[in-house]
């Protein structure tokens, strides 16, 4: 419906209470709206004041400000009595449980509708596959009507009210979204905020001259504001979309095109633009998406003088979409695609008194980083600084945790957090790029550098997280020692993702671990952005292998798998427990803690290929005693030696112990074999932290052992059952010590791999 004009009387303007004057003469104008929609008055009395201080912070406060924010209020009312009935009791119910996309239910993955399922139907047939793998948040990549041609994956659209033809229609989109939720899976979509397509209709317009079009977009007509803005802008893409302005021979003006030439970038000092946005952010949201991924808003404002970046406008322009949002779709989730600084992700989360009033989710960009460093400088620490000095994450606001998107990883290591570990910012960056891009001789992955900086060496990377972990080398090369320690490398990422406060986000073929595709190569408009290797066509055919026992796909399946059941179960792990991340003695381990109501939860994680122990007295009280649930592998573990033990790249999700439900204890037969040289005459002992390997007294050592295949000594324990322990050997002659191992081992009870822990404990 249109709404007539509202009379602004500029002469007495502004009153003294704007938010009061404008909501006692709106609701005459909002009486329809007010006697079918009961929960309209209440929302539009919370979130008007808000809605008009983060508008006018950015278009003023008078006559013709206040003009233009009553036609954003008629775009959200509109939106509101265009929203499907069974939204609305979404909307209610969400309401009255404020945190319902914070619990541990939570589980998100990400795909192309076209390299996953074809089309938007062929979704619908893979939403089974969806609840096994227990996903309950589906992330699908821009499928809005774009250009012919290069496209920027999906990112230019020319229709923000039309499906790409290829994948369906907006029908069938609705269709999805009604199936996803009836099997409780959010939604989520991409709302492209800073640019359309040079080929939208409003491009279109404005170059047959409708300067109201035109002034949708940031144009100049020569390049004397261009060059001042050149100045201090960087270049997204230097190596193959250089500058920030395109030259539009229709119009014969400079359009700033911060991405691609075929992106034109939006005006937001036009509220007119602010307002037309609104009805279509609007049309997504009624159409059933449950989160709006919100793309590219550092770049929404623009200042001379500046980086134009995370300008304080940004801010304000989504605080007041926030706040039209909860008039009309309270809820529809914000979701900012803010890949900057850990200071500025955050502020998108609103900090300083604005809190829940900005963006519900951000990307945790600042975690995903520092775990693909951590695994290949096998060394915690720069980690571990990384997230204690992450500003306080909003109670309103959830992370979303990943090991990798359709993105590169672009390595945003602050450089004083990387100085206060004893570290050079620049070679820490440019070991990252080297050790991914398989250039360091002790790199298993083989991932690609992604728009490389000349000056420093410093690049992004691409690739898929097969390829970076080594499980696409080692399954080539046919080495299963390798294979294995890949898979745990995997694993070992995941499960950090999974316990980490915020919600995880799987990339859709990382679940089977399918490998870098190259077939972008052969096509022109991809063939010049690496990112695309790791974008690859979901392989079905592997993906049926999920169910063999002992494959690799069935391994990392149902590894995920369990992940996402035992989260579901852990109340410490909703968004808004508690975390610290705890010092240890050793530095390549990574040990947090997650406590919400009377649920605790351990995280111990071994970023080393070497298994590595933490001694219990440097951790707090809470988590001293020896004995605890693994709640990953539902059951207990007892740690004989005062220290957790973690084998390579292992990690241990584990509780406090109810001590009054133990047992009788049972005994594990537990073989062990080491290779030692001996001279004549000499034999070999097992000393360790179990009684019957004399409990760390060499006269009580348990030996000798069986020679029969030397160099190899064995013999078999009888360990307690889910105890781990450790143990060494001792060489005795004549009942006498003569020389000890300079290792220390660990192993499970019935476990048949003993680990050689870490040489620097």
């Amino acid at each position: 419906m249109e709404f007539s004009p509202i009379d602004i009387p500029p002469a007495r303007w502004p009153p003294a209470d704007v938010p009061t004057w404008l909501e006692e003469r709106l609701r005459s104008r909002y009486d329809a709206v007010l006697a079918t929609h009961p929960d309209f008055a209440s929302r539009l009395n919370v979130h008007l004041p808000d809605a008009w201080t983060a508008f006018s912070q950015v278009y003023g406060t008078d006559a013709t400000a206040a003009e233009w924010f009553v036609r954003a209020l008629d775009a959200a009312v509109e939106g509101l009595r265009a929203r499907p009935a069974s939204l609305r009791r979404s909307d209610r119910r969400r309401g009255a449980t404020p945190d319902w996309f914070q619990t541990p239910e939570q589980v998100g993955l990400m795909c192309y509708v076209d390299r996953f399922a074809g089309t938007l139907d062929g979704m619908r047939d893979k939403i089974p596959y969806l609840k096994e793998l227990g996903v309950t948040y589906l992330h699908l990549m821009p499928l809005l009507q774009t250009r012919e041609g290069r496209d920027d994956g999906g990112y230019a659209v020319q229709d923000y009210r039309a499906v790409d033809p290829a994948l369906g229609t907006m029908d069938d989109l609705r269709a999805l979204a009604h199936d996803l939720h009836d099997e409780g899976i959010l939604l989520a979509l991409d709302f492209v905020m800073n640019h359309t397509a040079a080929e939208h209709a409003w491009a279109q317009a404005a170059r047959n001259g409708d300067d109201r079009c035109r002034d949708f977009y940031l144009t100049y007509e020569d390049r004397t504001v261009p060059d001042q803005f050149e100045q201090t802008v960087p270049e997204v893409f230097p190596d193959f979309a250089p500058g920030n302005f395109t030259y539009a021979e229709a119009l014969d003006r400079w359009v700033w095109t911060s991405f691609y030439d075929f992106q034109w970038d939006l005006n937001y000092g036009n509220p007119a633009l602010f307002v037309q946005m609104l009805r279509e952010m609007m049309v997504q949201a009624n159409v059933g998406a449950d989160v709006l991924r919100l793309d590219a808003v550092p770049f929404l404002w623009k200042e001379r003088g500046t980086n134009c970046r995370n300008r304080p406008e940004c801010h304000w322009i989504l605080q007041a979409y926030r706040a039209l949002m909860h008039v009309a779709a309270p809820g529809v989730l914000f979701k900012s695609e803010a890949i900057t600084t850990p200071n500025e992700i955050v502020r998108y989360l609103g900090t300083g008194g604005y809190e829940g009033k900005e963006c519900d989710v951000a990307y945790n960009a600042t975690l995903m980083s520092h775990l693909w460093h951590a695994l290949a400088s096998e060394n915690t620490q720069l980690l571990q600084r990384a997230l204690t000095t992450l500003p306080p994450t909003p109670d309103s606001a959830t992370w979303l945790n990943y090991v990798r998107c359709h993105d590169d990883i672009g390595w945003g290591l602050a450089d004083d957090d990387v100085r206060a570990v004893g570290q050079d910012p620049t070679d820490t960056r440019r070991f990252c790029a080297d050790f991914y891009a398989g250039d360091r001789p002790d790199s298993y992955a083989e991932g690609y550098r992604f728009q490389v900086d000349e000056a420093t060496g410093e690049a992004r990377t691409s690739g898929t997280t097969a390829a970076l972990t080594g499980l696409q080398q080692a399954l080539v090369e046919g080495d299963e020692h390798d294979v294995d320690r890949a898979l745990r490398r995997t694993l070992l990422l995941h499960s950090v993702v999974f316990a980490a406060r915020g919600m995880p986000l799987l990339y859709a073929g990382d679940e089977i671990g399918q490998f870098n595709d190259y077939g972008y190569l052969t096509d022109d408009e991809r063939a010049a952005d690496n990112r695309w290797v790791h974008r690859p066509p979901m392989d079905w055919d592997r993906a049926a292998l999920r169910h063999e026992r002992g494959r690799v796909e069935q391994r990392l399946f149902d590894g995920l798998r369990r992940l996402a059941e035992t989260r579901k179960t852990l109340d410490a792990l909703h968004s808004g427990a508690q975390q610290r991340i705890l010092q240890t003695d050793n530095d390549r381990t990574f040990l947090f803690e997650r406590m919400h109501r009377d649920d605790r939860l351990l995280v111990a994680a071994n970023f080393s290929s070497a298994a590595q122990a933490v001694s219990l007295n440097t951790l707090p009280a809470v988590w001293q005693d020896t004995a605890y649930t693994s709640v990953l592998h539902d059951r207990p573990a007892v740690f004989s030696s005062g220290r957790l033990v973690l084998p390579p790249y292992g990690c241990l999700w584990l509780q406090p112990r109810n001590h009054d439900s133990e047992g009788a204890t049972t005994t594990l037969p537990t073989p062990v074999e080491l290779k030692v040289c001996t001279e004549w005459g000499e034999q070999v002992y097992l000393c360790g932290t179990l009684t019957a390997l004399g409990a760390g007294a060499p006269h009580k050592a348990l030996g000798p052992l069986s020679a029969d295949n030397y160099p190899r000594w064995e013999t078999t324990i009888d360990a307690p059952e889910h105890t781990y322990f450790e143990f060494w050997w001792l060489k005795k002659r004549d009942g006498q010590v003569v020389d000890r191992s300079p290792h220390r081992y660990a192993m499970r009870a019935g476990n048949e791999t003993a680990w050689q822990l870490g040489t620097h404990l």
